[in-house]
């Protein structure tokens, strides 16, 4: 039962991985984390579907990286939204 609901718990993060994907989002690695990154002007979203336990803080940085690799700006604030592993940040842009 376990095992089953594994596969199901993973069959919906990869859908909806690749829901975010077919968008505007760039696939971005980032310290063993993959990351969903969407850039809208001066702000940006980071998903990350990783499935168990993990270090929170390590997460945080990665995504900050990511957002910063997938926009090419600065990460200026970066807040935990309700949704599991996204990340709201606003961006510094040179220019």
């Amino acid at each position: 039962m376990k095992t089953l609901r594994s596969a199901l718990a993973l069959l919906v993060a990869t859908w909806g991985l690749a829901g975010c994907l077919s968008g505007e989002a760039t696939e971005v690695s980032q310290d063993g984390f993959t990351f969903a990154v969407e850039v809208m002007g001066d702000t940006a979203v980071a998903r990350n579907y990783h499935m168990g336990r993990l270090n929170f803080a390590k997460l945080e940085e990665a995504a900050r990286a990511a957002i910063e690799t997938a926009s090419g700006c600065a990460v200026r604030t970066l807040a935990k939204r309700g949704e599991i592993n996204t990340f709201d940040a606003t961006l510094n842009c040179a220019g």
